[in-house]
C-alpha cells in the first residue's frame, strides 16, 4: 500500500513539474514591426502597402503587426537598410539600388530596362529570383518578405525631353545607384546620386537637369512641377523589396511566418499585374497635371536599352559566379 501511494505521488509531482515547466517556457510575444516606407501615403503604391499590412494583422490574428511610417518619417530611404540590419527599425521597403552594395548578386535587378513591363514575364522572373534573394539577405541579417517587379520607368527633365540617345549628352541626371550611373555615363550623361526625398529641391535648384524615376513616384512627389518634360520608357528599373530585421523575425512563430509568406506571395502576384496598369495611368495623370509626356515607340526604347547594355558585363565582373541564377534569368527574358 505504501509503495502504491508513493508511486502515485511521484506521478503527481512529475505531472506538476511538467506543468510548471510549460508555464515557465517563454511564449512568443506579439511582434510589432516599425516599418519604414520612403514614399508618401498618397502614392499609387500606398493602398497596396496598407492592404498588405492589414493582411499581416488579419492572417496572424493580431500576433504580428506592421506599423507603417510613410514619407521617410521613420528613416530616409538611404538609411533604411542599415537601420533594419542593426535592429533600430523593424522593417522597411527600398529599391534594389539601396541593397546591391551589401548583397552584390542583387545588382542584376538595378539597371534601367532590366525587366519588361509585361505582367506574366515580370512575375515569372520574380518567382525565380525571390528564393535566392531571400537566402542572400538572411546572410546579411534581413528577412525578405516579398519583392515586386517594376515598370513605368521615366526620364523627367527641367528644360527639354530625352528622346534620342544623343539627347543624354552633357546632362546631369539623377540615378538611383552606381550601376544606373554606369548606364548614364555610357550615353554621355553625368550621373548624380540623390536621395528621393531631396530630389524635388535638386531639380528646382538645377543641381540636376533630369531624373530617372518611376511614373507613380514622379506623380506623388510632384516632380512634374520642376521637371515637366517626361519620357515614359514603359519598362522597369530596380525592384521594390519589402524586408524585416532577421532577429525580430525569428521571434515570430513559425506558423505565423508561413502565413505571412504565403499571403505576401499571393498579393505580390496580384500587384505584378495591377502595378503595370497603375504606372500607365500615372503617366496619363502626369499629363493631366501639366507634364509634357512623350511616349516613345518600342524601337526607340530598344535603342536606348541597347546603348546602355554595357552595364551587364560590368555586373558580371563585379558579382562573379554567385550571380549566375540572376544573370541567366534576366538574360533569358
Amino acid at each position: 500500500m505504501v509503495c502504491s501511494i508513493a508511486k502515485k505521488w511521484k506521478r503527481t509531482l512529475a505531472g506538476a513539474a511538467v506543468g510548471f515547466a510549460l508555464l515557465a517556457a517563454p511564449a512568443l510575444a506579439q511582434q510589432t514591426f516599425d516599418f519604414a516606407v520612403w514614399y508618401s501615403d498618397r502614392d499609387y503604391y500606398a493602398p497596396m502597402t496598407t492592404k498588405w499590412a492589414q493582411q499581416v494583422d488579419a492572417v496572424t490574428e493580431g500576433r504580428v503587426k506592421m506599423k507603417l511610417h510613410y514619407s521617410g518619417s521613420l528613416v530616409p530611404a538611404k538609411d533604411t537598410v542599415a537601420a533594419v540590419r542593426n535592429g533600430s527599425v523593424g522593417g522597411g521597403t527600398t529599391s534594389i539600388s539601396f541593397l546591391a552594395g551589401i548583397v552584390r548578386e542583387l545588382s542584376y535587378m538595378e539597371p534601367f530596362f532590366w525587366i519588361p513591363a509585361e505582367a506574366k514575364a515580370g512575375q515569372a522572373m520574380m518567382d525565380k529570383l525571390t528564393p535566392p534573394s531571400r537566402k542572400l539577405m538572411e546572410e546579411k541579417g534581413m528577412e525578405l518578405l516579398f519583392g515586386l517587379p517594376s515598370s513605368g520607368l521615366i526620364t523627367a527633365c527641367r528644360k527639354d525631353h530625352v528622346k534620342a540617345v544623343a539627347d543624354w549628352k552633357g546632362k546631369k541626371v539623377r540615378a538611383a545607384g552606381r550601376l544606373q550611373g554606369l548606364q548614364l555615363s555610357a550615353v554621355g550623361a553625368s550621373p548624380v546620386a540623390i536621395d528621393p526625398g531631396e530630389l524635388y529641391i535638386a531639380l528646382q535648384n538645377g543641381t540636376v537637369d533630369c531624373t530617372m524615376f518611376l511614373a507613380n513616384l514622379a506623380l506623388s512627389g510632384k516632380i512634374y512641377e520642376v521637371a515637366p518634360n517626361v519620357t515614359y520608357w514603359n519598362d522597369g528599373a530596380n525592384s521594390s523589396f519589402y524586408y524585416v530585421n532577421l532577429d525580430q523575425w525569428k521571434k515570430v512563430a513559425p506558423a505565423d511566418q508561413k502565413k505571412i509568406f504565403d499571403m505576401s506571395e499571393s498579393l505580390a502576384k496580384e500587384w505584378a499585374v495591377e502595378q503595370i496598369g497603375m504606372q500607365q495611368q500615372a503617366a496619363k495623370d502626369l499629363a493631366k497635371a501639366g507634364a509634357n509626356v512623350y511616349f516613345p515607340e518600342r524601337a526607340e526604347i530598344d535603342t536606348h536599352k541597347k546603348a546602355m547594355s554595357t552595364v551587364w558585363a560590368e555586373i558580371d565582373k563585379l558579382v562573379g559566379p554567385s550571380g549566375k541564377v540572376f544573370s541567366d534569368t534576366i538574360a533569358n527574358q
